[in-house]
């Protein structure tokens, strides 16, 4: 296989699917945050649910006290028992008494009223005979409880033309009640809010059946900042839907801190609630007692009311600071290390502040809840104790996991190159083992045909002068030293390295140099080249050596000296001593050696010319095995440019130690 083919399917099958990992992991630490805050919202918006339930049923609580308190029979001094009711109750501020044509028959509107009940005369009076209707609030899914059970209709008898089960409902019967004007069922009513909250698809078109009959939306005085779980189906349509939000969304009058933020909150999150505007009689006519929010001016008043026996209606105006003490109770942990919980007033003002909570701004809760239309834009809201602490917990989580793919991607991209480079290195070795054979036999093939040559020329007939003689043994005995050389490298490559036994002995190096320089003189002068031992003459470098070994060694470094000079054919052989340690020195004219080359040429196989069609013989086995007999000795092979070109190969060995004579 080719090297190319294999780095095309390395980049397919692991570079490719790392990147596409890591941009995947990318883009979730990207989304980490998003993630979290939605988890966080759907945590805390429960709570919040549950706080603005406890606050519902407490307004429920404060009603069956005031009623219990409340005892006005037929006949008595109603003024008097009113008085009573007031100086018993926290939670009466000015009592009042109608007459069943709603009449004020208390407080008295004479000069007997006090200046409370003049100011409570001033502001309800109007109101209480009837005269003028008040804003009041209604859920929008018991507003439009009609299209939303005939909705549910339609999906159950699609579930039972499936074969599911269907459960039947009165929804006729309860769709003429409320065409009539009748009091809704509790379970219908129930129901209707139950589906619309469950339903996203119900709620757009609810929201979009209230802005074409011009319903308006009550105006929030919060704007959440994670979106609650019954809002999220519905921003877009509240934000494009004329008459649910901006000024169709304000009720008259609006408390000055409200108007202030406009209606940005219902483009987020969209009120439960339509403003609807009912006279005193309409209210009545639903039940027998009840709470009445009214907003007179900038401020929100509550009054409570009861009807009695012979049709009189006995109630009063609720003490705000009494009433706000008892829903505030309903919260038992405002604060913990992750949220602060509080109830809002209509003006966006906590009922219950913990400690620590300077400058921050009340408007704009992590998540929030509408209470329910006796609270018209009270709050349940939750915000993060520290508002940065998402994002911080998402730049950690995305730290870790961008840590994590840079591992995960080096770890796959490190581990794919080292296997795509130890698979390449075998190709390669492969493929310079097949060459080694190649090499090999044409190396062994040399010296055979050069001998039998030889051997058929001494055996011809007729008489040869001794000089020819002497010359073809020569050159004969030349190529079988040539041969054997070949045969003892390829053997010794074979050779497992622990199998190799050195005769060690105390040497001359400079003896064995020359030699080995003396036994090739005749065969090297004879192809041309010139080769000279260097000094002539100087003392023993003895060094502790087995001496074929080394004789090998330099046999391997003529041998490639002479392969590799072309046209300059000149061999110098040195011979050094330094205090610690001997060098042989092999000076060539040859070709020379890049710097990139000149450490893989002690390579096994490694040849800077690999082809046949280079000119140069050999196995690519004489440097390899040279340096690891030299390295077996605690020696060392290097080479290095000669000045005026060619090569210097250096064998460095230890020097023998002083007072040690070679044997």
């Amino acid at each position: 296989m080719k090297s190319r083919s294999l780095g095309v399917i390395f980049i397919a099958a692991v570079i490719v699917p790392s990147i596409l990992l890591a941009v995947l992991s990318i883009r979730s630490a990207g989304r980490e945050e998003a993630w979290m805050e939605k988890q966080m919202a759907a945590t805390l918006d429960a709570e919040v649910s549950h706080t603005a339930g406890l606050a519902g049923a407490e307004v429920g609580r404060v009603i069956d006290d005031l009623r219990t308190a409340l005892d006005v029979p037929v006949g008595s001094d109603y003024g008097r028992i009113l008085t009573r009711w007031k100086s018993a109750t926290a939670l009466v501020a000015v009592p009042f008494m109608l007459s069943p044509r709603y009449g004020i028959l208390w407080p008295p509107p004479d000069a007997r009223a006090d200046d409370e009940q003049k100011r409570f005369l001033k502001e309800n009076g109007s109101f209480l005979s009837d005269r003028i209707a008040t804003t009041v609030l209604q859920n929008i899914a018991v507003r439009y409880q009609n299209e939303i059970l005939a909705e549910n209709s339609v999906a159950k008898d699609k579930e039972s033309e499936s074969g599911a089960p269907a459960a039947t409902v009165p929804e006729g019967r309860a769709a003429a009640e409320a065409q009539a004007g009748a009091a809704v069922a509790p379970a219908t009513r129930q129901k209707a809010i139950d589906s619309f909250a469950q339903s996203p698809s119900i709620q757009t078109r609810v929201y979009e059946e209230a802005r074409e009959k011009g319903d308006q939306l009550n105006a929030r005085i919060v704007e959440p900042m994670a979106m609650a779980s019954q809002g999220q189906s519905l921003a877009a349509d509240a934000a494009a839907a004329p008459g649910l939000g901006d000024e169709a969304a304000k009720p008259a009058p609006v408390p000055a801190p409200t108007a202030k933020k406009s209606a940005a909150p219902a483009k987020e999150q969209p009120s439960q609630f339509v403003l609807t505007s009912q006279l005193l009689s309409q209210i009545a006519s639903q039940g027998d007692s009840g709470l009445i929010p009214r907003f007179i001016g900038e401020k929100l008043v509550f009054l409570f009311w009861e009807r009695q026996k012979d049709g009189r209606i006995a109630g009063c105006e609720i003490a705000a600071g009494a009433f706000r003490d008892r829903i505030a109770g309903v919260l038992t942990s405002t604060w913990s290390p992750v949220r602060i919980l509080t109830l809002l007033d209509e003006n966006g003002a906590p009922l219950a502040t913990p400690p620590d909570t300077a400058g921050r701004d009340w408007r704009r809760p992590f998540v929030a809840r509408e209470i329910g239309e006796s609270l018209p834009r009270w709050e349940a809201a939750a915000y993060l104790t520290r508002p940065d602490s998402i994002a911080a917990q998402a730049r950690s989580s995305s730290l870790v996991i961008w840590i994590m793919v840079m591992i995960l991607f080096v770890s796959v991209a490190g581990g794919g190159t080292m296997v795509l480079s130890s698979v390449y290195g075998e190709m390669k070795l492969v493929r310079q083992k097949a060459t080694f054979v190649t090499n090999v036999s044409h190396e062994l093939k040399t010296p055979l045909t050069s001998i039998s040559l030889f051997v058929d020329l001494l055996r011809r007939k007729g008489p040869l002068p001794q000089s020819k003689k002497e010359q073809y043994l020569s050159l004969m005995a030349s190529e079988t030293e040539r041969l054997t050389r070949l045969i003892n490298n390829v053997l010794d490559f074979s050779r497992d390295r622990a199998a190799r036994r050195y005769s060690m002995s105390t040497v001359d190096a400079r003896e064995v140099t020359g030699q080995i320089v003396e036994s090739q003189r005749v065969r090297l002068e004879s192809r041309g080249f010139s080769v000279s031992l260097e000094p002539a003459s100087a003392p023993a470098a003895p060094v502790r050596a087995d001496s074929e070994a080394l004789k090998q060694v330099l046999l391997n470094l003529l041998s490639n000296a002479e392969k590799y000079s072309a046209e300059r054919k000149e061999i110098v052989v040195s011979v050094t001593r330094e205090p610690e340690a001997v060098l042989i020195t092999v000076n060539d004219r040859g070709i020379g050696i890049q710097e990139k080359d000149r450490e893989k040429v002690f390579r096994e196989f490694y040849r800077v010319d690999d082809s046949l069609s280079s000119g140069v013989q050999g196995t690519g086995l004489g440097l390899t095995i040279a340096r690891r007999i030299a390295r077996d000795h605690e020696g060392d092979i290097t080479c290095a440019p000669r000045d005026g070109g060619g090569t210097s190969f250096v064998v460095r060995l230890p020097a023998a130690g002083r007072g040690e004579a070679p044997a």
